[in-house]
């Protein structure tokens, strides 16, 4: 617990700190006024994650900055971020002006290897985020280039900020990430408070829209990195309700690659056990 002090220390001062695996984001500390009162084990979660028996770790930003943990140890380490990352790359694009809007055609399929058949056609950000289309955003990232890429991660502050080759730097376990940090970032994003146009968060935040109902929206990106071992599974977004926006980051063990449909259905699970949904 006094390492995780620490590290919130390091959030509260808007600095960033990696000290034996733990790491800090940059917080608001108006904002985030309450984080000092948050910082322990949620019951209901770690009953959740007992229950479903899965090794990982989940963090939840409530409306008034309370942090709902599952983990806490797990949530400070980095990871790899992988497709999540795509929201990221989405908003940097449209920040730019490497993009006009959402429905620009920017990738064209010529007949390159795909994993998915939903890869194999032409893409706007719209279409290729619904798909996790690997191919379009890396032709994104290039567009986009490595100058603008590196300011716009020290503008996010986003994890380690480190770019390999521009075009894989989120995949190949160079850029990494924590879920605390992850947390913080996507609330940022969801209340349009990073240094970055209006309209783009905005325009960003559309096109990770997954589900909506009468009660609330739910807006998120899913991620996957076999590139580690055991392989992580990630889900990264929030959920908008009357009672306002509630933030996540989930990432867990998956050494099968056998709990992929879990990443949402956990996300929910938890939310419904702690009555927000």
């Amino acid at each position: 617990m006094r390492k995780f002090l620490a590290v919130v220390t390091c959030l509260l001062t808007l600095s960033s700190c990696i000290a034996n695996n733990t790491v800090s984001a940059t917080i608001n500390s108006q904002d985030f006024s309450s984080i000092d009162n948050s910082l322990k084990e949620n019951e209901i979660l770690n009953k959740l994650f007992t229950q479903e028996q899965i090794d990982g770790t989940l963090v939840i930003i409530d409306p008034n900055k309370n942090f709902l943990v599952h983990n806490i140890a797990r949530a400070n380490i980095r990871y790899t971020p992988a497709s999540t990352f795509k929201i990221y790359n989405s908003l940097i694009a449209l920040d730019t002006k490497t993009l006009n809007s959402t429905e620009d055609i920017f990738y064209h399929y010529k007949g390159e290897k795909a994993y998915l058949e939903s890869w194999k056609h032409d893409a706007s950000l719209q279409s290729a985020i619904k798909v996790s289309n690997v191919l379009a955003f890396k032709e994104l990232a290039r567009r986009i280039g490595k100058k603008n890429m590196l300011d716009g991660l020290k503008r996010l502050n986003y994890g380690n900020q480190a770019i390999s080759k521009i075009d894989t730097f989120w995949l190949d376990n160079s850029l990494q990430i924590s879920a605390l940090e992850q947390a913080i970032l996507i609330n940022k994003l969801a209340h349009k408070e990073l240094n970055f146009n209006q309209k783009a968060m905005q325009d960003t935040i559309n096109i990770i829209l997954l589900e909506q109902n009468a009660d609330y929206k739910l807006y998120g990106k899913t991620g996957f990195n076999d590139n580690i071992n055991p392989a992580i599974g990630l889900f990264v977004g929030f959920l908008s309700t009357q009672k306002g926006i509630y933030s996540f980051a989930l990432n867990i063990d998956d050494k099968q690659a056998t709990q992929l449909n879990k990443r949402i259905d956990l996300v929910k699970q938890a939310l419904l056990a702690l009555k927000i949904i």
